[in-house]
């Protein structure tokens, strides 16, 4: 009896030291906290909504404020306007520091028609523009808008239900679409390519109130973005970017977060700010990648406190982390 109490002694003390042996650590999962898909998908759509709010400017026959020379500015910036048909205008930057602290290179030039015969501006029902970048650069990134000849040239419509709306009413509004191509010139493997339809309204339609014969003070608009748009960020990472009218990304061209460069004002000091005017309200749902280890993001241009700034909060599983935008 005694040797039978011993043996099964040994068995349960070799089973429990065997357990032991195969017990695992239970690893706590690691935070997906990739942010730079996102940040560089924001870059592009912001780039891309400077160039039609170029457009804007020159479609309305006015001098586009936030890219003309900046105080400090050793460069020269050229505009010049077809009002005869074919209908254009061009503007063409060489080495311009310009008022939004950006520098600039190259050509934009816009062809444009019209399917009302009394229109001939931007604002104007049936306006359709059609886009050419030449060599153009912003601050070292090269924008492309040739990549394929399948997607066509990149096109601005008005989207105007009909001939002279009345502003208090209906709000002016706008589509971009193209598929444009971004590149650092200095390393090339740096590349955001972006292809879809941003729509643009003209938020404050009603206090601008433009006409037949008044244009859009830009200087003084409220716009408005919503729309999806698909590429792929620098290392060829897919993203979807999706915004919705519910809440649209938001540009104030009355404020600005940066003082302006190389300006003194007399007899006394005063600060005087950039034209450099950034998202700064709206909500961006974001995916980037192809594996399911790459959560939905939130992209929030605007609850992070301050009014007019570039910053904003990105969610991922429901864990909010503020960033700074690439301007």
């Amino acid at each position: 009896m005694k040797k039978i109490t011993l043996g099964f002694s040994i068995l349960v003390a070799s089973a429990i030291f065997i357990a032991g042996c195969n017990k695992k650590v239970t690893e706590a999962p690691v935070a997906d906290m990739e942010f730079d898909s996102a940040i560089e998908a924001s870059f592009a759509t912001s780039a891309i909504s400077d160039i039609d709010m170029i457009c804007g400017f020159l479609g309305e026959n006015a001098y586009p404020k936030f890219v003309s020379p900046a105080a400090n500015s050793t460069g020269t910036m050229t505009v010049i306007n077809n009002t005869l048909a074919p209908q254009s205008a061009q503007i063409t930057w060489s080495n311009v520091i310009c008022a939004d602290g950006k520098t600039r290179n190259g050509r934009i030039v816009m062809t444009y028609s019209f399917t009302d015969i009394n229109s001939n501006y931007y604002r104007d029902y049936g306006f359709n523009g059609n886009l050419q970048l030449i060599d153009y650069t912003v601050d070292g990134w090269s924008i492309d808008d040739s990549v394929s000849l399948n997607a066509g040239m990149t096109r601005i419509k008005n989207l105007a239900p009909s001939a002279n709306p009345n502003p208090a009413t209906t709000k002016l509004k706008w589509s971009v679409d193209g598929y444009f191509k971004i590149v650092n010139v200095a390393d090339p493997t740096k590349r955001i390519d972006w292809v879809g339809t941003l729509y643009k309204t003209l938020q404050n339609t009603a206090q601008l109130a433009p006409t037949a014969l008044t244009a859009v003070t830009w200087s003084a608009a409220i716009v408005e973005y919503d729309g999806t748009f698909r590429g792929t960020t620098i290392g060829n990472v897919p993203f979807t970017y999706s915004v919705s009218t519910e809440k649209p990304l938001v540009r104030d061209y009355r404020c600005s977060p940066d003082k302006a460069i190389g300006i003194t004002t007399t007899p006394s000091v005063a600060i005087v700010n950039s034209e450099f005017h950034p998202i700064i309200n709206g909500v961006a749902s974001f995916t980037t990648g192809t594996s399911k280890d790459k959560e939905p993001r939130v992209i929030d241009y605007g609850t992070e406190g301050a009014p007019c700034d570039n910053s904003g909060t990105i969610y991922i599983k429901g864990i909010s982390y503020k960033v700074d935008f690439k301007k």
